[in-house]
């Protein structure tokens, strides 16, 4: 039996910029769904104050849904939403339901390590209803449990959920610009870099999780999963020996045979022995090779 001691299921915190596209077409299908919302828009009268709305909002909704976007990151306002329901969490228990909208898990990590810690939902790889009815699941399992998903889907169609999932895919597209073009390994660092030994003009170096780096467009190293990343065979090997040398006598060096083998550089591999010198030069272009199959990135609503 469900019982709700609070007057709404869930209060939706977001910047004002995400309206119009993103936060008010959510409101209105989880509504549709059944859902007691505390949205402004819905929620405030004529000659509210909407300080005090706002409070009482925070604190009789029994969820919290924070659409944490870029514009949510940059402004006071919404901190001032997310610091009351942190505040409900730290003596209530999980109270926070954050969304992911057009920000990659760096950006958040950076505005709050423990928000980023929380399993979330992501609109880069979900569908409008999919996260419409997983917040029905989450807030009302009565709801969800108790209707046919078919009959879910025609509660939440309509305008609504189809402008939902047009802003979900413009989202994807925005959001692709913070990816690795051949994997979508997360952007590490991207800072302006001189493009002349003089310093000139400038252009703009991106570093990506994978390995991937480019200047300007230039791929300056290749990413794993790029068809052109180079091969074992794309290097010559030579060999040195020094006999003096006690532990590592041999030395095995590369001589690139491609334009994108001398973009991956593999410098030199030590050994007691020309074959044992050779395999750990094998070793070090395994590691690039390899790299983001060895780093799988977790999406937030694993």
């Amino acid at each position: 039996m469900y019982k709700n001691h609070k007057k709404w299921d869930v209060f939706i915190a977001h910047a004002s910029e995400d309206k119009d596209s993103f936060v008010r077409p959510l409101a209105v299908a989880l509504t549709q769904l059944g859902v007691e919302v505390w949205y402004d828009e819905f929620s405030l009268r004529l000659g509210d104050s909407l300080h005090r709305s706002l409070d009482h909002g925070l604190a009789n909704a029994r969820f919290g849904l924070v659409v944490i976007s870029p514009h949510f990151i940059e402004k006071p306002w919404p901190k001032y939403e997310l610091g009351g329901l942190v505040s409900r969490e730290i003596n209530e228990g999980r109270v926070i339901l954050p969304i992911w909208h057009r920000v990659t898990r760096e950006q958040v990590l950076a505005f709050s390590p423990p928000l980023a810690d929380k399993v979330a939902l992501s609109t880069e790889n979900l569908p409008a209803l999919d996260i419409a009815l997983q917040i029905l699941r989450e807030i009302r399992p009565d709801l969800y449990e108790n209707h046919p998903r078919c009959e879910l889907e025609r509660l939440a169609s309509g305008e609504a959920l189809k402008d939902l999932q047009r802003e979900l895919e413009q989202a994807k597209d925005e959001l692709a610009e913070f990816r690795c073009p051949f994997c979508s390994a997360p952007l590490v660092e991207r800072i302006g870099a001189p493009a002349d030994p003089n310093a000139n003009h400038y252009g703009l170096r991106e570093v990506f999780e994978c390995g991937y780096q480019a200047f300007d467009g230039y791929t300056e190293q290749p990413c794993p999963s790029d068809p052109k990343f180079p091969r074992f065979e794309d290097y010559e090997l030579q060999f040195h020996h020094n006999p003096t040398e006690t532990h590592y006598s041999w030395q095995c060096y590369t001589l690139p045979k491609t334009d994108m083998a001398r973009r991956l550089p593999l410098h030199v591999g030590f050994g007691r022995t020309k074959e044992e010198a050779e395999q750990r030069l094998r070793e070090k272009y395994d590691r690039y090779a390899t790299k983001h199959n060895d780093e799988q990135i977790v999406p937030p609503n694993k």
